[in-house]
């Protein structure tokens, strides 16, 4: 502790010099023969202020700088003993010149600072003076007790602490690429931004770094989705090929569909939502924007407010062929017809009646055949109801026009009905 032994004592010279200089108008009492001087186990320090409460706080302060000298200079004896601990030697010397002159905004990071008060002052003693110019000032003088064994234990106490938050920094930089979660991510953003502000060596470069790789993790993340029904959207986050979570709820947004829930499940998230207001517009979609620390993550789901529509009507003549016939009667038919979609969407065509005018119609139940996209679908099917020949052939007849139905579902079971008017028809008989 020599060096700052004698750094006290001319510091001191000074300002016994520079104070002399001034007149004395009011001081707290007799002046003990410990000011400006040196004690063992003490520190004895000053402060100056336009205020006498200015003048303690600079006391406290400088006391503070010198406990903090005082265990790096112990810091550096100690870790001269062992090679391998230069490094760490060079962190506390780091820490000391930028401690120096920051004392006060510093303290804050340092723990063994923490206890430091104005109660625990051995003795104090204060002048108020006033120089040439009137101006006035206080000076105050503190005498703290600082003994060698409290000096030991906050060496240790420094040296331990500062070993465990470089290991928390290790540690968060390893978790770059492991990261489970968005708060996750940002939690450590934010704990390597604590550390970066306590460090004060090479230490804080690789804080940067970590901070700006975990920010382009986050810019990183997309949306991808899982499956999808009209008025239902399932995504999940994705990052790097990897689910990731989050607890946060997206901000949604729509042209024309009105959101009517948002469920944040463990694996993904569910937005339900109610389109009755979407006109057919391929544009339609709904905006999924997250904030994470700052970036923006978002992505539009288009949905298609026909995908469960149906609609189906024939435009081609429909084509009659018997299975079994006789002079007079066909026995058996096999009913082959073009139906053309509208949209792409499923349907399932469960019922097909063909009606004569004056006759039975022919009923073709439990069909159960499904189609699947927008245009031409051939429907063939069979019945073994009878038709008279002469009353059904389309032979030698300039047009041909039967009606009927068509009964189908569309993809959410809804029964529909295609109405047959006065629709041509060919027959091989």
């Amino acid at each position: 502790m020599k060096k700052i032994l004698l750094l006290a004592l001319s510091v001191v010279g000074v300002i016994t010099l520079t104070f002399a200089q001034d007149k004395l108008l009011e001081k707290s009492g007799k002046q003990p023969k410990w000011v400006n001087g040196l004690e063992k186990d003490f520190i004895i320090v000053t402060g100056t202020g336009p205020t006498a409460q200015d003048a303690q706080q600079n006391a406290l302060s400088n006391v503070k700088a010198q406990i903090v000298s005082s265990v790096a200079e112990n810091v550096k004896a100690s870790s001269e003993v062992r090679k391998e601990e230069a490094s760490f030697n060079n962190n506390v010397n780091a820490f000391l010149e930028k401690f120096a002159t920051t004392t006060t905004t510093q303290s804050g990071k340092v723990p063994f600072l923490q206890g430091i008060s104005i109660s625990k002052v051995s003795e104090f003693y204060w002048e108020k003076r006033q120089r040439a110019d009137k101006s006035v000032y206080f000076i105050y003088h503190i005498k703290y007790p600082f003994p060698e064994t409290e000096l030991k234990m906050l060496v240790l106490d420094y040296k331990m602490r500062d070993r465990e938050l470089t290991r928390q920094m290790e540690d968060l930089l390893e978790q770059v690429d492991k990261v489970e979660s968005v708060e996750q991510i940002e939690k450590n953003i934010a704990e390597l931004g604590s550390l970066k502000d306590y460090f004060m060596d090479g230490r804080v470069d690789q804080c940067n770094l970590g901070i700006t790789r975990y920010k382009s993790l986050l810019s990183s993340i997309e949306l991808v989705e899982l499956e999808s029904n009209l008025g239902e959207l399932k995504y999940y986050l994705r990052l790097n090929g990897r689910a990731i979570s989050t607890a946060k709820k997206p901000t949604t947004k729509s042209e024309c569909a009105r959101i009517t829930s948002v469920i944040n499940n463990s694996d993904n998230v569910v937005i339900k939502y109610n389109y009755e207001n979407c006109y057919e517009d391929p544009e339609n979609n709904i905006l999924v924007k997250y904030m994470f620390g700052g970036v923006t993550v978002q992505k539009p789901f288009y949905f298609d407010v026909a995908a469960n529509k149906a609609s189906i009507f024939l435009s081609d003549p429909i084509h009659l062929n018997a299975i079994a016939k006789d002079d007079a009667n066909v026995t058996g038919i096999i009913v082959d017809m073009t139906i053309r979609s509208k949209y792409d969407s499923p349907f399932v065509v469960e019922k097909v009646v063909l009606e004569w005018k004056g006759f039975p119609p022919v009923v073709i139940e439990n069909i159960g055949q499904s189609f699947k996209g927008k245009g031409n679908h051939t429907l063939k099917v069979n019945s073994d109801q009878s038709l008279k020949i002469a009353e059904t052939s389309s032979s030698g007849k300039t047009l041909s026009l039967l009606s009927g139905y068509i009964h189908y579902r569309d993809a959410s079971g809804e029964l529909k009905t295609y109405r047959i008017y006065n629709h041509s028809y060919t027959t091989d008989w």
